[in-house]
């Protein structure tokens, strides 16, 4: 038995990992991962330079330093013009834009060609400067005392129930999970798919009768299982990778919380992901080996499908309520915990044993669904009529 499986596992595996479609894939999710993460760089690229504006004061102070000094970096010239000759130069295109200064009362008049929300909070920020100098002065307050008056007390938080963490490392680490979970979500649902679609093809080419002569159903199952969770690891170790090593570079690295990505959490990460993975493989191969087209193979796998999509969805809303008892209590149910009870490990204090109670439950609705699923496997994968709802209530009734 040892020998035939590990033969149909190479043969699969191998197969996988020289087909143009893993490759292609593998390299594309690359290139989506590390243009995501240095998206602020691309689009500074293609944003051109900064606009040149013109600027028509009528205030006493002399406001290009204080524009420079609250951060506009754009070519700043100091102009005449009326109403009408601004907005000529902005249709001609000699300036981006054109900012018209006043102290009675204090505005601002932005003509520009396109929206300058930047710049127009950049100008009233410096406008509100001048005007509250000018207001301390004349009341001869002492600045000191009106900007001690002004500063916010400072609040630190820190959750019991997160291990220490305060609320902004949890937003941060919060963020971070939110992209694993994604990850996860999607490696399953990809690979998931995969199964029932390869075991398909394989019926409607009548390359499984061969297979099928040449080891037992079980086995075929297994190995097709076990070679595409292996594709699936490699694959996912090269995304966490390539991502962490470009998140780092980026500005994502501060938003990210990149610091709690230790080897705890990538422990984590594939044991809840393995466990899923094999969980949702099993059913869907078991449900899979009851179509013969693939046309047929999201009818049949569509609750499983929904099972995952739900899993996924009530962890995202969880992402803010980590604590909750519903969600505590969820993360205990087999098709949930690998993403809540994931989730509840990276974001709060989670009892070693509660951890070590989700893992038995894993196992044992892993078993519990290879036990089943093989009996399925084995009386749908040589069916090849166009009812499988038929097919599966004569192997429930034992008539198979």
């Amino acid at each position: 038995m040892n020998r035939k499986f590990f033969t149909l596992y190479r043969f699969s595996l191998l197969q996988k990992l020289r087909a143009k479609s893993f490759l292609i894939s593998t390299v594309l999710m690359i290139v989506f991962l590390v243009g995501f993460s240095n998206i602020e760089r691309i689009i500074d690229w293609f944003s051109g330079d900064d606009p040149k504006i013109a600027v028509v004061s009528k205030l006493d102070t002399d406001i290009l330093p204080v524009l420079k000094e609250i951060g506009i970096k754009s070519d700043m010239t100091e102009k005449d013009y009326t109403l009408k000759q601004a907005r000529q130069v902005v249709d001609k295109g000699t300036y981006d834009a054109v900012a018209l200064l006043s102290d009675d009362p204090y505005r601002v008049t932005l003509i520009s060609a396109s929206p300058e929300q930047e710049l127009q909070t950049q100008l009233s920020t410096a406008l509100k400067q001048l005007r509250d100098q000018n207001i301390i002065t004349e009341a001869d307050v002492d600045p000191a005392l009106l900007a001690s008056l002004a500063a916010p007390i400072e609040v630190k938080q820190e959750l019991t129930s997160t291990g220490g963490k305060s609320e902004d490392e949890l937003f941060a680490a919060s963020a971070l999970v939110y992209v694993l979970l994604f990850l996860m979500y999607f490696t399953i649902a990809i690979y998931g798919g995969m199964i029932v679609t390869e075991i398909a093809n394989e019926k409607s080419s009548r390359v499984m009768e061969l297979l099928i002569s040449a080891a037992s159903p079980i086995q075929h199952m297994l190995a097709k299982i076990t070679s595409i969770a292996t594709v699936s690891l490699i694959q996912l170790s090269l995304l966490v990778g390539v991502g962490y090593y470009s998140a780092q570079s980026s500005s994502l690295f501060d938003q990210l919380s990149l610091d709690s990505l230790s080897a705890k959490t990538i422990i984590y990460l594939f044991v809840f992901f393995l466990l899923g993975y094999l969980l949702y493989a099993t059913l869907l191969a078991a449900l899979g080996s009851l179509v013969s087209r693939v046309e047929d193979a999201q009818q049949v796998t569509l609750p499983v499908i929904m099972l995952i999509v739900a899993a996924f969805t009530v962890s995202i809303f969880s992402l803010n309520a980590p604590t909750n008892q519903a969600v505590v209590v969820l993360s205990f149910v087999p098709f949930f915990t690998p993403m809540l009870m994931f989730l509840r490990v990276m974001l709060t204090e989670v009892p070693v044993w509660q951890v070590a109670v989700s893992l038995i439950l894993m196992g044992l609705s892993i078993a519990l669904a290879l036990f089943v699923g093989t009996k399925f496997y084995r009386g749908g994968v040589l069916f090849y009529g166009s009812n499988p709802l038929k097919q599966l209530r004569r192997i429930l009734g034992g008539r198979q």
